[in-house]
């Protein structure tokens, strides 16, 4: 029963079957404006958001005031097709469940030569809506998207 087990963890690394590299970053946390089309230099369209995340619970200083935690904004690019029938749909302030893949750019150099940090490139896989916060004039379009 345990001769396959011992089978595969026997092997090395090395000897084993190819296996993709994963870099992917998930978060939950609220659009912090609507999805921007925009379009490549060739002519590509794509949508970018903003995702803010806060990591921790609110604490209270010496005083007695409420801290609030540190936000992160997180600036998601979405060149899927797919993910475009979805995006125009969801608003400023909705909270959303987001998967993306991590590419880290070359910052490059500063004018005066010193190199910059790398920047990392957030690619939309994939979202869900969490809550969705609807506009005053729209009335079940996204309802009849999702059916």
């Amino acid at each position: 029963m345990l001769a396959p087990l011992r089978a595969v963890a026997s092997k090395p690394f090395r000897n084993a079957r190819a296996y993709h590299d994963l870099a992917r970053v998930t978060l939950i946390g609220r659009l912090g404006a609507d999805p921007i089309l925009r379009e490549t230099s060739s002519g590509k369209p794509y949508y970018t958001y903003s995702v803010a995340t806060t990591v921790g619970p609110r604490t209270t200083d010496e005083a007695g005031n409420r801290v609030e935690p540190p936000t992160s904004w997180h600036t998601i690019f979405a060149f899927s097709e797919a993910s475009h029938k979805l995006l125009p749909f969801v608003t400023k302030g909705s909270t959303v469940y987001v998967e993306a893949e991590l590419e880290m750019r070359s910052g490059g150099n500063a004018s005066d030569g010193t190199p910059l940090p790398d920047r990392p490139l957030l690619r939309h896989q994939k979202m869900n809506v969490i809550n969705r916060v609807k506009p005053a004039d729209e009335e079940g379009e996204l309802e009849d998207l999702e059916q």
